[in-house]
């Protein structure tokens, strides 16, 4: 005699499995929702302050070899504008939309981050790349420590502005961020020679004391990210 069929369990183990299948169809949701974003996010910044950044690599020293001092220059002033740009990609007309979504706002938010920052981190190693070639040969210039400078940057822009959209809609919330970012960056710039964030020349000085609290600061802005990207409502 067979035994008895077994009742579908509805016992500690359904909840888990419903909120498994809750994730699930987010995360095929988001995926759908990656090419719309990709038309949604304002990219005019971005691709202005690229051909900025392209002319601007093209015809200082044109023709010759960069100094050192002039590249690392260069790569920072690429890398604090290309931040600047990436903060108008979290302006979202749904972003202030308390109603009920099949996406969470989190998840937009963070979608446009993600398309925004590796747009900005791919245009800048392009640029490095670029400067690089124009070196002369032998001179120190580590990607490593410039890439984590740009992080911050990058992070402290994308922070702000994903605040800023909690409390105003439109470029006017972008605009804010890129207030704030350079703001920041100003405020760096103007400690004094034994603070010094940015060394002038790469592996000399303050160098590696600088970049280690580049290094140690990189969390900061992405844990702020984190939480201003939250839902506006639980």
């Amino acid at each position: 005699m067979a035994p008895p069929s077994t009742p579908p369990s509805t016992g500690s183990h359904g909840a888990p499995r419903r909120r498994s299948a809750v994730r699930g169809v987010r995360w095929r949701s988001a995926a759908l929702l990656l090419r719309p974003l990709v038309r949604a996010v304002d990219w005019a910044p971005l691709a202005v302050v690229t051909a900025f950044a392209a002319a601007l690599l093209g015809l200082v020293q044109a023709g010759e070899p960069l100094a050192g001092g002039q590249a690392l220059l260069l790569m920072r002033v690429t890398g604090t504008l290309l931040g600047s740009a990436a903060a108008f990609a979290l302006v979202d007309a749904m972003s202030a939309d308390l109603g009920a979504a099949s996406v969470p706002r989190w998840i937009r938010q963070s979608l446009r981050c993600a398309l925004a920052g590796g747009v900005a981190v791919a245009v800048w190693l392009g640029a490095f790349a670029y400067v690089l070639s124009r070196l002369p040969d032998g001179t120190l210039f580590p990607v490593a420590e410039l890439l984590t400078e740009m992080a911050v940057c990058l992070g402290i822009a994308l922070a702000a502005a994903a605040t800023a959209v909690r409390y105003a809609t439109g470029r006017q919330a972008a605009m804010a961020a890129v207030i704030v970012q350079l703001g920041l960056v100003l405020a760096t710039i103007l400690l004094p020679q034994q603070m010094r964030l940015w060394p002038p020349a790469c592996g000399f000085g303050y160098w590696d004391e600088a970049h280690l609290f580049w290094l140690a600061m990189l969390p900061l802005p992405y844990a702020w990210l984190a939480l201003a990207c939250r839902d506006l409502r639980r």
